[in-house]
């Protein structure tokens, strides 16, 4: 399956030809057991957990999405009144992407019958081993008062998931979490993990629930040992306010400076840098990549602006 990276990747695959991947990449289809460590259906806290892995045989839910298997609130019953669900996958970061940050990748199929809004699914996410949950579908994080840093839903054009309803079938959703990585200062060895929720209030409707199948999840970044393999600078302040400065270790002629937000866009460019501040003030808060470049190396680094 081919990788589908931010905008700036391209630019790095370009430039970088020498690159090696940093890697975690899988998919749980829930019929192969040697994944299943990664699945915890929680019933300590929640005793009459209704999530069920195997062949749905229900009203509406009759096939998984790549047969036989889903993960789903009861294989043959409708779900209960009056219940929480609750099932959590759990997963180390060690490919870098939270932490450059690049590619961190949740994504799947699910297919929900429920009675709307009063019945419902979540999905949320922990960057600490669950001491912080953030619910994906509707929180926003807040870098302060008046920005915010997003994560990004929309990978291959799917629209942030409805888990309430009728979805008339199985539809697919994918968001990136990478932006996350920074700010909640995920690095590589830190556990991470995705809590998915299925809530009923205490009227029997008789619908199936909800059910999901084949959930893929990918962290990974391109060459980053290369890009810092050479320590050619070091920038500061960082987090930066309005003014970056870059010291040079070794100063060249012909170097230059870029500067690229999230999205790829070249916001600054200086093909004869001689070592000096670079003004920031027009810059949103976020996430940023700088590149260093002489004759003969580069180097990227990552900086934060927040005022």
């Amino acid at each position: 399956m081919k990788k589908l990276a931010l905008t700036f990747s391209m630019l790095m695959i370009a430039t970088l030809t020498f690159a090696q991947w940093e890697d975690n990449y899988y998919t749980i289809t829930f019929e192969d057991p040697s994944m299943f460590f990664h699945i915890n259906i929680d019933t300590i806290n929640h005793p009459n957990n209704s999530w069920h892995i195997g062949p749905p045989t229900k009203t509406v839910f009759t096939s998984a999405n790549s047969l036989p298997n889903v993960i789903v609130t009861d294989l043959d019953n409708s779900y209960p009144p009056s219940d929480t669900s609750v099932f959590i996958i759990k997963n180390v970061a060690d490919g870098g992407g939270f932490e450059w940050p690049h590619t961190a990748i949740l994504a799947g199929y699910y297919y929900v019958n429920s009675d709307t809004l009063t019945d419902f699914g979540s999905i949320e996410f922990s960057p600490d081993n669950g001491i912080t949950w953030i619910d994906m579908i509707n929180d926003t994080v807040l870098i302060d008062s008046t920005s915010s840093m997003y994560w990004y839903w929309n990978w291959f054009g799917t629209p942030i998931p409805v888990l309430t309803g009728n979805s008339n079938g199985w539809q697919q959703f994918g968001v990136n979490l990478a932006p996350l990585g920074h700010f909640y200062n995920v690095t590589n060895g830190d556990t991470i993990l995705y809590r998915f929720t299925f809530v009923s209030d205490s009227l029997q409707t008789n619908k199936d629930g909800l059910m999901f199948d084949d959930l893929h999840f990918e962290d990974w970044v391109e060459g980053v040992e290369e890009f810092q393999a050479y320590n050619l600078i070091s920038i500061s302040p960082n987090p930066a306010t309005t003014h970056l400065t870059i010291n040079c270790k070794e100063a060249t002629a012909n170097s230059s400076v870029q500067i690229f937000n999230y999205n790829g866009q070249t916001l600054y460019t200086n093909r004869n840098f001689t070592g000096k501040d670079i003004d920031i003030s027009t810059f949103n808060n976020g996430i940023y990549l700088l590149k260093y470049s002489t004759n003969k190396h580069f180097e990227i680094k990552k900086f934060i602006i927040n005022r």
